[in-house]
């Protein structure tokens, strides 16, 4: 996150970047238009309310607020999984299989 900028300059940010009149993400957020304002002026925010407007704008603020340094570590671990995930050898059924499995989880969401 910008050190510079805070989570409510972060979510206005978002709802412009997404063409997103306020009077709509208010309502996606089941909260009235003046309260959209004030949560673009916030330096905190509670984290159910977060959660929802990460939601709505598909985008996870939680990821903006770490710290560098947890950001680093995080990625390193990735990395590790994602070597790990090229090293895999599967045969063609078991990747069929995947294929169905993702397939069901996707739609159930």
């Amino acid at each position: 996150m910008d050190m510079k900028k805070t989570i409510g300059q972060l979510i206005q940010e978002k709802v412009e970047a997404e063409k997103m009149e306020v009077t709509a993400f208010a309502k996606a957020i089941e909260k009235e238009r003046s309260n959209a304002y004030d949560i673009f002026k916030r330096d905190s925010i509670d984290t159910k309310l977060l959660k929802k407007i990460g939601q709505v704008l598909n985008h996870d603020f939680f990821q903006d607020l770490l710290e560098p340094e947890t950001k680093k570590r995080l990625m390193a671990k990735r990395g590790i999984t994602r070597k790990v995930l090229v090293e895999l050898e599967l045969t063609d059924e078991e990747i069929n299989m995947l294929k169905i499995e993702k397939k069901i989880i996707d739609e159930r969401q």
